[in-house]
């Protein structure tokens, strides 16, 4: 067990702390320390500091960071749990060194966050597929105009693999090879081309389920802005996204 509390026992537990003015954002209560199996570092998560507020959001962990319309696919909480913490925290890290320093500080983060979801449970799908979303996160955070390069290239990507199924079943075999073309293109970033890989075959895999789910979500928030109005406007303003959720 990567994890492990103050007695070096594995952690068997996470206490958190939720203040309702502090939307999504939880705080730790109690410190952990992760063990990278990779060499065998160790990183001090600490608990949350008392004396600063609790929508600080260096003090606090919003969990697994997931948009708001695919809460019902993908769960913020759960075997990603503590590596999302520890994410949180060396991505807080990385924000606060100097500046010549954070982006390799922050992929150092993503990449411990990858590791520690595999080893807490996490199938390697889904651990591939958070760890490329904070890896692009990273660019559009600290290299913004390479950022939306990647995205837009990532975009591209998904949609040349889905159109290379469609036209390959529709048409000919051979046109199955325009996959191909994403991987090839990748290879221009150099050591990041894992994450612009991953992206964009793993975008065109979940293109429908997100789709379906952005629709979905929509039409509910309709539905609830209508019913808001016959009702006399009564009780709160309909916003989009779960029903569990105040801001």
């Amino acid at each position: 067990m990567p994890f492990i509390d103050s007695t070096g026992a594995p952690v068997d537990g996470v206490h958190l702390l939720y203040r309702p003015a502090a939307v999504r954002l939880f705080q730790l209560e109690r410190g952990f320390a992760w063990i990278d199996p990779r060499d065998g570092s160790r990183t001090d998560i600490p608990a949350h500091d008392p004396t600063r507020p609790p929508t600080d959001p260096h003090n606090s962990t919003d969990l697994a960071s997931v948009p708001a319309f695919l809460w019902g696919l993908v769960a913020s909480y759960g075997h990603q749990t503590l590596p999302a913490i520890l994410h949180d925290a060396l991505s807080d890290r990385a924000d606060e060194a100097a500046p010549a320093d954070r982006f390799a500080l922050r992929r150092a983060a993503d990449d411990a966050f990858r590791v520690a979801l595999r080893e807490s449970g996490v199938t390697t799908l889904r651990a591939t597929t958070m760890w490329a979303v904070v890896s692009m996160q990273r660019y559009l955070r600290f290299r913004t105009a390479l950022g939306v390069v990647l995205v837009a290239q990532v975009v591209l990507g998904g949609l040349a693999v889905i159109a290379a199924v469609v036209l390959g079943l529709l048409g000919h075999p051979l046109l199955l090879l325009l996959a191909l073309a994403p991987a090839v293109l990748a290879l221009a970033w150099g050591r990041d081309a894992p994450v612009v890989i991953a992206s964009s075959y793993l975008g065109a895999l979940y293109s429908p389920l997100i789709v379906t789910a952005a629709i979905a979500s929509a039409i509910e928030y309709l539905i609830a802005l209508v019913v808001f109005v016959i009702t006399g406007l009564r009780g709160a303003l309909p916003r989009p996204g779960p029903t569990l959720r105040k801001e």
